[in-house]
């Protein structure tokens, strides 16, 4: 049975594990929604109906069933890939004394911190053609997905879309929202992502229509973070990069019009059999492979994090993407 990280670290008895699956999760709350199945290969084959059996459904008074179209089925490979890093703790740490935080823990949270970032940005962002020691993210697998899981808040090639124009463009992006929720998986929407700035324009927009009070509510997750929820909809930040500055989903994408101040929102599924779920081949380990001995390169021990994972798709509709929104800073009723 898949297992979110947040339930492993529930279960894991080894304090230095349970510790650093909880501080990834603290910087990426996706791995809380995200159930990783354990795998045994480092490459996954499932298949995925291309399209369903069909015919045979009905018969005459003493006819037959008309043969069966069997249908058509594809394969779909998935793939788990290494990640972690070796965190090496300077001798001279051992000799500090008159510290308000220990250094080498400090040094650590930033570590895992740091690592925690890349995986939300590869589960967004990732491309195996620009990295191919990372999984493919969302972004690329719903370009490769029917035409009508990629829907266009303003046409391809119009300029982006600004929802507090006026009470129809309200109504029109809540409209759009609702068509994503409806395409994905069958109307089996879990997640809802969106930067920072949109999440606080989403509730923007719902003024506009005096309809916060009927969609939004909030939830929150097993380490008590508080999410806005719309439809019950948990809508989630990745957040951003490593250099602290720069969105995981920014508001520079290429526009409808060649222009780069537009943004988008991702609808996601979270399913085993046709939506979105991890693979892992390990869960994440955390150990010294010196046990306490000295480096030979330098006066450091090491620790070695290691987790091989990814994300698998087997459905064919478990994202949706909604592009071609105008940057919430650019808005008639700006959002900073």
């Amino acid at each position: 049975m898949p297992f979110t990280l947040a339930q492993y670290a529930q279960l894991e008895r080894d304090e230095l594990k349970k510790g650093i699956m909880l501080e990834l999760l603290r910087h990426s709350p996706l791995m809380n929604f995200v159930p990783f199945e354990d795998v045994d290969a480092l490459n996954v084959k499932a298949m995925r109906w291309e399209r369903l059996p069909s015919g045979g459904t009905w018969r005459p008074v003493n006819g037959s069933y008309p043969e069966i179209d069997l249908g058509q089925v594809g394969e779909v490979w998935e793939s788990v890939y290494g990640f972690g890093g070796e965190f090496k703790f300077d001798k001279i740490f051992d000799h500090m004394k008159n510290y308000i935080e220990d250094p080498k823990v400090a040094h650590l949270r930033a570590f895992l911190k740091s690592r925690a970032m890349d995986w939300n940005n590869a589960f967004i962002n990732g491309d195996i053609g620009t990295n191919p020691d990372a999984f493919d993210g969302i972004k690329k697998r719903v370009a490769a997905m029917d035409s009508r899981q990629t829907i266009w808040f303003a046409a391809n090639g119009g300029a982006p879309y600004d929802p507090t124009a006026d009470g129809k463009a309200a109504r029109t992006f809540f409209r759009k929202l609702n068509a994503a929720i409806k395409r994905c998986n069958g109307g089996k929407a879990s997640l809802i992502l969106a930067n920072e700035a949109v999440i606080e324009g989403m509730e923007a927009v719902a003024y506009l229509l005096q309809a916060q009070g009927n969609y939004f509510d909030v939830t929150k997750d097993m380490l008590g973070r508080t999410f806005t929820t719309y439809k019950d909809i948990p809508i989630v930040d990745p957040g951003l990069l490593q250099d602290q500055t720069t969105e995981i989903i920014t508001n520079t994408e290429v526009a409808g019009d060649g222009g780069a101040d537009s943004t988008s929102i991702y609808v996601v599924s979270i399913d085993r059999d046709e939506g979105l779920h991890g693979i892992q081949a390990t869960s994440p380990e955390a150990y010294d492979p010196l046990k306490g001995a000295e480096m030979e390169s330098k006066p450091a021990t090491m620790l070695r994090i290691d987790w091989w994972n990814g994300i698998a798709t087997f459905g064919r509709r478990c994202i949706v993407r909604l592009r071609n929104l105008e940057a919430p800073s650019d808005w008639t009723e700006a959002v900073s």
